[in-house]
């Protein structure tokens, strides 16, 4: 079987034992990351279902309002941002959907679903004010999206 992590050791005029057998502890480690990975996308989806249906639940007992106050109030503990701070609205429910401590994938699928990315092009047909609307959501995605979750896989 060809390894899949650093195939190209086995290349390597002469290589001997020793050094596949460290690639090969290596790419066990690696395997188990993986593992772990998909052990923890399983429980972030099952996270997903249970925020759906407790927020299904809340948003029958109490109206809009009292909801966006309660998230308000909250600060950081309740939602990463105040709504205000993010002007662009698929963008700010792209974010706000991140509650808790979301994945590097999440963060990702963000960017994706708030749309950052508008143009197909950007440099030769967006105007000067789509580059600059553009420029503002790609900086509301670092500062409420990424930076929280490196700050986060950091500590």
């Amino acid at each position: 079987m060809q390894p899949k992590f650093m195939p190209w050791v086995d290349l390597l005029p002469e290589v001997g034992d020793p050094i596949r057998n460290e690639r090969n502890k290596l790419a066990a480690k690696l395997a188990e990351a993986e593992e772990l990975e998909r052990q923890a996308a399983a429980l972030r989806a099952a996270v997903r279902e249970g925020r759906a249906a407790l927020l299904d639940r809340v948003m029958k007992q109490w109206t809009l309002h009292d909801i966006e106050q309660a998230a308000t109030a909250a600060g950081d503990r309740g939602q990463p941002f105040p709504p205000g701070f993010v002007k662009d609205g698929e963008l700010r429910e792209a974010l706000r959907a991140l509650d808790g401590a979301p994945s590097a994938l999440e963060v990702l699928q963000a960017f994706h679903a708030g749309r950052v990315i508008r143009q197909h092009n950007l440099f030769s047909t967006a105007t000067e004010e789509e580059q600059r609307a553009t420029l503002h959501r790609v900086f509301d995605w670092w500062n409420y999206g990424a930076v929280p979750l490196l700050t986060r896989l950091e500590d």
